[in-house]
């Protein structure tokens, strides 16, 4: 078996595996990867383009895929170990600076034909990545196992598991496992207050054949039976901001979702459901520190990856927006609701080729996404000046209104130069929170030295 020790850590080479006084660090292994290219050579500055190379052999990515497993690494270490070993030299590349030992030690079993590739990994290998996964996807719900018997912490781990993916799928199981909780610990309010947290998202995805008031009723109700069990469930408090969220009552959200942060600061979902309501408020700054605190706590969460995008992109970090969305979108194929967040990044970057391909990736996955892909690819075409194509998308997306979102209208209008309608179909949002983010989108920045316009959005 091959590693690399610097300070309290051990690089497993077989296995990518990071562990910090023996226990594995979760990290997915391209950022392992990422890690072990930099400790290979110590104290050699490493081009961006030569560890891009090695860490994506199958196919072009960004740049700003680098920079967040550099940024990944960095957080880690320094979380851990209080350790600065990744130096950035302008221009160049990065350098590893810790000092770095190998060592060789006999392997039980023979190495896998393929050391460093993930598809090529040993069965061993493989599982204890996804145990790692594991542990990382629960990691914001593990003191809450404590108490509850054997079965059903194994079913609430298995469950949180589910629920954390975010998919239909994905959720729709977490419900099964969590009313195996309320049979096996029925006085324990956490199963409670996890069929609320599963409900909730249910509501807000607008997953299932229920209208999503139906699983928001489901949610409160589950959340109080919860708070009457166990008056400080972090989790029944963090499920009741998100169903005020979007019941638009956004004052009483925040109370919630502070309440349920002091009561359990290690609450990751909590975290990122304030971030998103601060979000709402245009407290940009607050509300990205909120949602990093949830991806430390959580760094696998696909859902938190999702909403840096979406906070990045406001704020006008356009590379780190499309770094996490993609992040978010590696972590789940089937998340491409953030593939919009992606195109407006490089729309803003006026890569307009790159944004096309994006919005047209969104038309292509699924049967409601064609008219919201069609709004934001006239936007992307007016910026092209490629009007008649601008005004032919934009007409697709008039005519099946009800399936796109009135804010990206909004801006396709605006693009084309329709400025009476984009001011008309903001008008219709008046008083809804989603108005506020038009404060900040970048797409509305023609539309800032117009009376009607800031009158719009301060009233918001």
């Amino acid at each position: 078996m091959s590693t690399y020790e610097f300070g309290s850590f051990r690089l497993d080479v077989e296995r990518l595996l990071l562990l910090h006084r023996s226990e594995p660090v979760p990290l997915g292994p391209k950022v392992v990867e990422t890690l072990l290219a930099l400790i290979e050579h110590p104290g050699e500055v490493l081009p961006k383009n030569q560890l891009i190379d090695r860490i994506w052999p199958e196919g072009y990515v960004e740049e700003a895929n680098l920079a967040q497993n550099i940024y990944v690494l960095r957080k880690t270490l320094r979380s851990l170990a209080s350790l600065d070993a990744i130096e950035t030299v302008p221009r160049r590349g990065y350098r590893f600076s810790a000092g770095v030992r190998y060592v060789e030690r006999p392997a039980a079993v023979p190495p896998a034909a393929s050391r460093r590739r993930w598809i090529g990994a040993s069965v061993a290998a493989a599982f204890a990545l996804v145990a790692v996964v594991f542990v990382s996807l629960g990691a914001a719900h593990r003191s809450n196992v404590a108490g509850l018997s054997a079965e059903g912490a194994r079913t609430y781990e298995i469950g949180r598991y589910y629920w954390n993916l975010r998919t239909r799928i994905g959720v729709e199981r977490s419900l099964v496992y969590f009313e195996q909780i309320i049979r096996t610990d029925p006085r324990d309010a956490r199963g409670y207050a996890a069929l609320a947290d599963a409900n909730a998202i249910m509501g807000d995805y607008r997953y299932g054949s229920a209208p999503p008031r139906v699983y928001f009723s489901r949610a409160r109700s589950y959340a109080q039976l919860a708070l009457t069990l166990d008056p400080n469930s972090s989790e029944a408090h963090a499920a009741l901001g998100l169903i005020d969220m979007d019941g638009k009552n956004l004052n009483d959200a925040i109370g919630e979702l502070q309440r349920a942060i002091a009561l359990d600061p290690a609450n990751g979902p909590a975290h990122e459901w304030y971030g998103v309501a601060l979000i709402r408020q245009s407290n940009l700054r607050a509300a990205f520190a909120q949602l990093q605190v949830a991806g430390e706590l959580d760094p696998l969460s696909v859902s938190t990856s999702a909403w840096l995008g979406n906070a990045a992109y406001l704020d006008r970090h356009f590379n780190e927006a499309i770094a996490y969305s993609r992040q978010a979108l590696d972590l789940s194929p089937q998340r491409t609701d953030v593939l919009p967040t992606i195109g407006e990044a490089y729309e803003a970057e006026g890569n307009f080729s790159r944004a096309i391909d994006a919005y047209n990736q969104y038309a292509a996955s699924c049967s409601y996404c064609r008219a919201e892909a069609s709004a934001l690819l006239a936007h992307a075409y007016a910026n092209q000046h490629r009007v008649q194509e601008a005004r032919t998308q934009l007409a697709y997306a008039m005519m099946h209104e009800r399936d796109v979102i009135p804010t990206d209208l909004a801006a396709a209008a605006a693009a084309v130069g329709d400025r009476t309608i984009a001011l008309e179909l903001l008008r219709r949002m008046r008083g809804q929170m989603e108005l506020l983010s038009v404060q900040n989108d970048p797409r509305f920045d023609m539309l800032r030295g117009d009376a009607g316009f800031r009158q719009l959005t301060q009233a918001g």
